[in-house]
């Protein structure tokens, strides 16, 4: 019998010990370093996520308060504009002397408002008074029916034809394209907030108004919502006493309803024909909640039109800003506007 030999190599020892799997330890501690990595991507995902979210949403809150002062601002530079050069009555003892054709006091001037209430658009007036709430806006001018809607002024804020309106019944066509109207279109355009509507979106509630408008070339004084995202609007008029037409101060609605007229180069003036500048004020809001907040972190805070801090309700975690302008009412800031 011929005897086993037994060949020691020891390369091959080395080449088994590297071909071992892992322990069960090793396992665990692999899959514990990458659990962790795995966390901590998702975290910083979940982290940036958020903050981008958050970013998106005070931008649309910047773009809704700077498109409602852009919308009220242009409508508040045609603000009494009379477009003739000649009066229709006896009346208008200058050639840009303001008309009201609806036989409504809210129309006498070009600009009206209302402080802390809505304004019917039926009856010329405005609601009752609540300390705090939204204003309303009335803007009146004129315009020459000889364009179309696409041109110059003549379609109201909603887009509608004003020609539509009933007080322009009997002014349509009195005027060549190339002459003065005889008889301009009446515009008017009402401004205001919708009540406030709860919306939800990705499962969250907001509960938010949305700047509105209501304008004469349709009946019905319906409220179009133009700029969503709006808490607050509030405006104040700034109100010139004598000659030189420079606003004194600037007054509430209320309080300009409640000063008297005044004499100036021999014309009596009215208070709401004296405005010459109006201040306007809105505060947007983030429409979704922002980024979910520590349970410890302090409600957001922002500064209202009135200068004072607010702080969010509890569970408010919404980002405001108020955005201020003072726009001048081109038409009531010379003698021969």
């Amino acid at each position: 019998m011929t005897p086993t030999r037994t060949i020691s190599n020891p390369g091959m020892r080395g080449v088994a010990r590297a071909q071992r799997g892992l322990t069960l330890v090793e396992l665990l501690v692999a899959l514990t370093v990458s659990l962790v990595l795995v966390l901590a991507a998702a975290a910083l995902f979940t982290g940036t996520s958020g903050s981008q979210r958050t970013l998106d949403e005070l931008s649309t809150a910047n773009e809704s308060g700077a498109f409602a002062l852009r919308t009220l601002g242009r409508d508040l530079s045609n603000a009494g504009f009379y477009p003739t050069v000649r009066g229709e009555t006896a009346d208008l003892n200058t050639p840009s002397r303001y008309l009201n054709v609806t036989t409504q006091a809210a129309y006498d001037a070009g600009i009206f408002g209302c402080e802390g209430a809505a304004f019917d658009p039926a009856t010329g007036t405005c609601g009752t008074t609540v300390a705090g709430a939204p204003d309303a806006l009335v803007i009146g001018y004129f315009t020459s029916d000889a364009f179309g809607t696409s041109v110059g002024q003549r379609a109201d804020c909603e887009g509608n034809d004003s020609a539509g309106a009933a007080a322009n019944a009997t002014r349509v066509g009195t005027g060549a394209a190339t002459l003065p109207p005889l008889r301009p279109l009446f515009v008017a355009n009402r401004y205001q907030l919708t009540t406030a509507q709860t919306t939800t979106l990705n499962g969250r509630s907001t509960t938010t108004r949305s700047l509105a408008c209501d304008g004469n070339g349709t009946t019905g004084g319906v409220f179009t919502p133009l700029v969503s995202g709006i808490d607050d609007l509030q405006l104040t008029y700034g109100v010139f006493a004598d000659a030189t037409r420079v606003p004194a101060r600037f007054y509430t609605a209320t309080e300009v309803s409640g000063l008297g007229t005044v004499t100036i180069s021999g014309r009596a003036m009215t208070a709401w024909e004296r405005v010459a500048a109006v201040r306007v004020c809105v505060v947007a809001r983030t429409f979704q909640t922002s980024a979910a907040l520590a349970p410890s972190a302090s409600p957001p805070t922002y500064t209202d039109c009135d200068g004072t801090v607010v702080t969010n309700a509890a569970g408010d975690t919404s980002l405001r800003k108020t955005y201020v302008q003072v726009f001048g009412v081109r038409n009531r800031q010379s003698a021969t506007y």
